[in-house]
């Protein structure tokens, strides 16, 4: 199933020229970050990961240097969040152009840095270099308990589907900036914070979990590749959605779900859970003072459906996440595409 989707095959034709480590625990797809068993002899287990940040900048999703920080080292530790690991800190890679004055730069340190304060963590060091444009990538280091750390795979029929936190800002962020309306950006609503603690309890008592870096049905149809069940979701957008993106899809006239299928997410963990650790869950969580959302739960069956008061409507995710290599580097006729798919789709 993974095959139907774009980006997979091109993941799986580079990595296949790749030789196995021994060490690594698991295969590709499987977890947000990459699982080492480094030491036969140790309870934890290496977890690392790595992202870069290159289409958000290039496209202006992206242009205060804080933010980028700030974005940079939350994109990073949010994958080790979502295999229940414990942060070591981030390598940075940093390649810039003589436009990209100190200024920038000061203020690109300090969104990292202020981003590692926040998750009580570290940058352990890195490269930088002059280029004729701005790079930036990291790399980010953890360990995990090998008793429980936890990956894409482990969902069964029974199970509950929850998400972190409510969805739908980082699409509407997208969709206000990229369409040139951002006056109607509330000051600093957007600026995602990875979900370490969330994801500690998680490990304990979910079957499996995924950060939705890539928006809610991106996160929801991998899981369900992953683990062959249908994954059905609720169309309760009052509970699930996050009130501005509600507010925003009333007054742009837009279909609430559709913030949940754009491929710039909110960094939440979603994750499955068996009844019968419901209950232990929900207490744990309770003492750190969170209150995850249940979206919906696992059938048998597969596929993505989403049911409403009178039917199941069932998803063409794998189309849904093929229209962003489709439209390339467009934005804009990829939001378009996505609009005119989300209209057609029976799902009010």
């Amino acid at each position: 199933m993974m095959e139907e989707i774009l980006e997979n095959r091109r993941i799986d034709k580079i990595a296949k020229t790749f030789i196995s480590s021994p060490h690594k625990v698991g295969k590709i797809h499987e977890a947000d970050a990459e699982i080492v068993d480094w030491d036969k002899q140790s309870p934890n287990y290496l977890a690392l990961t790595t992202d870069a940040l290159i289409e958000e900048v290039s496209s202006g999703l992206y242009n205060d240097p804080y933010f980028i920080g700030w974005m940079l080292a939350m994109v990073n530790f949010s994958d080790l969040a979502a295999v229940g690991a414990e942060p070591l800190g981030m390598l940075l890679s940093i390649a810039y152009s003589p436009k990209e004055n100190d200024e920038f730069l000061g203020k690109l340190a300090n969104g990292i840095s202020d981003a590692c304060q926040r998750l009580g963590t570290f940058v352990l060091g890195g490269d930088t270099n002059l280029g004729e444009k701005l790079f930036l990538c990291g790399c980010a280091v953890g360990i995990v308990p090998k008793t429980s750390f936890i990956t894409r795979k482990g969902a069964k029929p029974g199970d509950r589907l929850y998400i972190t936190q409510r969805a739908g800002l980082g699409n509407v962020y997208a969709f206000l900036k990229l369409t040139g309306q951002e006056k109607n950006l509330p000051e600093s609503f957007y600026q995602p914070i990875a979900r370490l603690k969330e994801g500690k309890i998680i490990s304990k008592f979910a079957n499996c979990c995924m950060d939705t870096s890539d928006g809610v049905i991106h996160t929801v149809d991998t899981l369900m590749r992953q683990n062959h069940c249908q994954f059905v979701i609720h169309d309760d957008w009052e509970r699930i959605l996050h009130p501005i993106a509600l507010e925003v899809c009333k007054t742009q006239n837009l279909l609430p779900w559709l913030v949940l299928t754009g491929v710039h997410g909110e960094f939440e963990l979603c994750f499955t859970l068996s009844p019968q650790k419901e209950g232990a869950f929900v207490k744990e969580a309770a003492k750190i003072g969170w209150q995850p959302i249940l979206i919906g739960e696992i059938c048998d069956g597969k596929g993505v459906s989403i049911r409403t008061a009178d039917e199941m409507v069932a998803l063409d995710t794998a189309g849904i996440r093929n229209l962003s290599d489709q439209a390339g580097s467009d934005p804009l006729s990829y939001i378009k595409a996505l609009m005119e798919w989300t209209s057609n789709s029976g799902v009010k």
